[in-house]
């Protein structure tokens, strides 16, 4: 089986390393950028994404599409949401009715408002599409941490080999159908870690901590359920396990960016300017999705004026 990963961000590279070193699979490794192809084939290491750890000595690196998509029999496609259409475009050619491609991207595009799924529909790519998430952070899904990934894909060959492609390795695969919920919870999950990092600075109890993540995971499945996704994902790896992960973890950047919000709005706003903080971004997005499907949510444009500093905390929690 041939691999093609493109994409040497963390997320691209610590699966790709894993696959490399556990699976019977070739993996070939994908970057448009020099500096990302210089280090990693010189050094090992790409820093900025997985710093301080060391790569295997052998990955398959390349600039050029062409060799990366020839006899490729998955492509994993771990882009920035807001480049997935451009790549998508470049490799257009190289599909056809047999390409089997994994979006692994969490967000809505900009300007459009598209899950990662629906822009692959919209330029009427050739292949099948699926879609991978899971609550894994990077560092740990590369020294293989027994994790969860939910695969959600409608079409059974690409099942098949990525079942085969993850049984020597610690993660486990499981497959869904609704590759639109998935999505949607991965896009969701951020927004609702800024508030569990807010509601968590201001109350500081485990208990009040579990009350509220039940509230708001209650509430995503609502959200998902509105806008098209089915009821039964909300207990996937990709939907519980992703928030259960997002929400508590103070390695998130999300989490870490609402903590900020509670206590000081100036540091907030630097660190925004420091660091993607999807959640910012996404709630704009989904209220605009929202509308588009002619649904609305009063804790979503609460939370939004909380998030813009025209609210207190407080205000957004009498709605639960």
């Amino acid at each position: 089986m041939q691999v093609t990963i493109l994409g040497t961000g963390a997320f691209g590279l610590a699966l790709g390393n894993l696959l490399h070193d556990k699976s019977k699979a070739d993996i070939i490794f994908w970057t448009a950028f020099e500096e990302e192809y210089l280090e990693i084939t010189n050094n090992n290491t790409y820093d900025k994404v997985l710093t301080g750890i060391e790569l295997a000595n052998d990955l398959d690196v390349t600039m050029d599409l062409e060799k990366a998509l020839s006899n490729s029999d998955l492509i994993i496609v771990a882009i920035p949401c807001n480049h997935v259409r451009e790549v998508l475009n470049r490799i257009k050619e190289y599909l056809n009715d047999n390409s089997r491609v994994i979006l692994v991207s969490k967000g809505l595009e900009r300007n459009t408002d598209l899950l990662m799924t629906e822009i692959f529909a919209e330029l009427k790519l050739k292949g099948h599409v699926s879609y991978l998430a899971g609550p894994t952070f990077a560092k740990e899904l590369i020294v293989n941490s027994k994790a969860g990934l939910t695969l959600g894909t409608k079409d059974e060959k690409t099942k098949e080999l990525m079942l085969k492609l993850f049984e020597e390795t610690n993660v486990e695969i499981e497959v869904i159908d609704d590759y639109v919920g998935l999505e949607l919870y991965g896009v969701i999950k951020n927004v609702l870690a800024i508030l569990m990092g807010s509601i968590n600075s201001k109350y500081q109890g485990d208990s009040t901590n579990a009350y509220y993540l039940t509230k708001i995971y209650n509430y995503a499945k609502d959200l998902v359920t509105k806008l098209g996704g089915s009821g039964d994902t909300a207990t996937c790896y990709g939907a519980l396990g992703d928030i259960l992960l997002t929400c508590n973890s103070k390695t998130s950047r999300n989490y870490s960016y609402g903590v900020l919000l509670y206590t000081n709005n100036e540091e907030a706003e630097v660190y925004k300017k420091h660091y993607t903080v999807e959640g910012s971004i996404a709630i704009n997005s989904l209220t605009k999705l929202l509308a588009k499907n002619n649904q609305s949510s009063e804790f979503l444009e609460k939370l939004v004026t909380y998030f813009n500093g025209s609210t207190d905390l407080d205000e957004v929690l009498k709605l639960f």
